[in-house]
């Protein structure tokens, strides 16, 4: 058989599997499989197959993958979401454009304790989104608000998708996590630019109504305890992280313990939570653990098949012009953004691109906050914007409506924050480079 007839089999393959709905791991796998087996044949499996997947296996940095896990379970099973936004809700003073920014802020806070863009986006626009409906913004913005905001998540770290990353391609986890402070932080300002902007206000509607219900001054004081909490619990992290003090393993370890406790001191969680976390840590671990080894296997039929290679050599002229290079690989993983899982394009595209950003000499520390930047902004845009979709669901509103806000907010923080890495790599290089 001839290897253009194979490679044509394998793509036929990948793409049939995954428009049925065959989840990307199986497709992963799989395609892998047909493709490893059609080009050398079977007996690679004993030598080969086996120990790829037991390597992938026990990568040590995917073993910190569930200690970040637990620590956004408890965290979100002790309602931290609804502290953080009644704070944000007392510190806006009840007037619209700064309710605004503090459900954005808070969408980045939760990022900093939560992987989930989906989640916090669903939390959001439970609570948030009547609040925001009510001081005047409509309900399509609102909506769309709580999305961009929860989208956060795939942003700020602790990211997965950044930990598989590194895993993919040997970057220091941590110097991840620190790189990505300064984008995060820049998207976020560029939000609320936006807010400002674009933020659609329904006619005759006054600022600052607080609504009749009394206010809780023991309620308000707890969420106050968990917020500075949540606080606390970031500078430990991050700080331990930077500092040289712990290393990223040590302090996803730290999280989880300092999250359990705290959430049991303040009676926020019981034995039946705490099980319930474990068990949704373990669910989503084996599910990224599943795409990594069907993306490892299919990297191998990648290797025999010499397609990166060829790929490096089809793009030869433009290793000259890296900025051409790395605008066609931006565009990439926002498409695959928009249509495929956030784990699922980083395990995908990565093992593909890594022969030609080594071979034009990229920063794959630089890159890699780049691409976890744009494979986030799919997040929120057509046709597959998960953190639309879960905000929608949520707040049974259409996911068309939510897709239109959620869009523009995406195409201005992609081109003004990308431009920014591009023009200033160093704001995402100068942290991670003082790490101790």
């Amino acid at each position: 058989m001839s290897q253009t007839l194979i490679l044509w089999i394998v793509g036929a393959w990948f793409v049939i599997f995954l428009a049925l709905g065959q989840s990307v791991s199986t497709v992963l796998f799989g395609s892998g499989l047909v493709g490893v087996t059609l080009w050398i044949g079977s007996r690679v499996f004993d030598g080969i197959i086996g120990p790829d997947i037991f390597y992938t296996a026990s990568i040590y940095s995917l073993s910190i993958v569930p200690l970040y896990l637990l620590m956004a379970n408890l965290l979100v099973r002790g309602g931290v979401v609804i502290d953080l936004f009644r704070v944000g809700h007392k510190l806006s003073g009840y007037r619209r454009f700064p309710l605004g920014v503090a459900t954005i802020i808070t969408g980045g806070l939760l990022g900093a304790v939560s992987g989930s863009g989906s989640a916090s986006a669903a939390a959001l626009a439970t609570l948030a989104a009547p609040e925001l409906e009510r001081v005047g913004y409509t309900r399509r913005f609102s909506v769309g608000l709580a999305a961009i905001a929860g989208s956060l998540s795939a942003v700020i770290p602790p990211s997965l998708i950044v930990i598989i990353y590194g895993s993919l391609t040997m970057v220091p986890i941590g110097h991840l996590f620190i790189g990505l402070l300064g984008p995060g932080l820049l998207c976020i300002l560029v939000y609320i630019a936006c807010l400002r902007v674009f933020g659609e206000v329904r006619p005759g509607v006054a600022d600052g109504v607080r609504g009749d219900e009394e206010e809780d001054p023991a309620m308000m004081r707890r969420s106050m305890h968990a917020a500075i909490f949540i606080f606390a619990l970031m500078f430990v992290v991050f700080g331990g992280i930077y500092g040289g003090v712990i290393t990223v393993g040590e302090a996803g370890a730290i999280g989880a313990f300092a999250a359990m406790f705290g959430m049991i001191a303040m009676r926020r969680v019981s034995v039946k939570d705490i099980l319930a976390a474990l068990g949704d840590s373990v669910k989503i671990t084996a599910m990224l653990m599943m795409i990594v080894i069907g993306a490892q296997i299919f990297a191998r039929f990648l290797a025999f098949s010499r397609l990166p290679s060829e790929l490096v050599k089809l793009m030869e002229p433009l290793l000259d012009s890296p900025e051409i290079l790395i605008a066609m690989m931006m565009a990439l993983f926002f498409v695959a953004g928009m249509i495929l899982e956030s784990a699922a394009v980083i395990v995908l595209v990565v093992p593909i691109l890594l022969p030609l950003l080594k071979a034009a000499n990229i920063d794959l520390l630089w890159f890699g906050v780049m691409a976890s930047f744009m494979i986030a902004l799919g997040l929120l845009t057509p046709p597959v914007g998960l953190s639309a979709y879960a905000a929608s669901t949520a707040a049974r509103f259409p996911v068309g409506e939510v897709f239109k806000p959620a869009t523009i907010f995406a195409t201005v923080a992609g081109v003004v924050v990308t431009a920014v890495m591009i023009l200033f790599p160093g704001i995402v290089t100068w942290l991670p480079s003082h790490i101790n």
